[in-house]
């Protein structure tokens, strides 16, 4: 049996009710969420995967909205970016 070499990290950051809720929701299905992760960037290596528009999504048309009417909330500099996405 090929061993296969993982030596390299992908992160991403999501809100913690996001992230259990996946957790929940692979786990019915059984597979762990650093199972699915793999299984995601395995297939976007082969380039065997379809993209969503997420611009389509209620979200985005909401986030595009609220700025479109003046409703945003200024950040400044990066590191204040960083505190500002931990409080998602």
């Amino acid at each position: 049996m090929d061993m296969v070499l993982r030596n390299s990290t992908a992160s991403t950051r999501v809100s913690k009710e996001i992230k259990n809720k996946a957790i929940k929701n692979l786990a019915k299905r059984g597979i762990t969420l650093s199972e699915y992760l793999r299984f995601a960037v395995g297939k976007a290596a082969d380039d065997d995967f379809e993209l969503i528009n997420f611009l389509d999504t209620h979200e985005a048309q909401q986030a595009k909205r609220e700025v479109e009417h003046g409703q945003i909330e200024k950040i400044g500099k990066l590191g204040e970016m960083d505190k500002w996405m931990d409080k998602l």
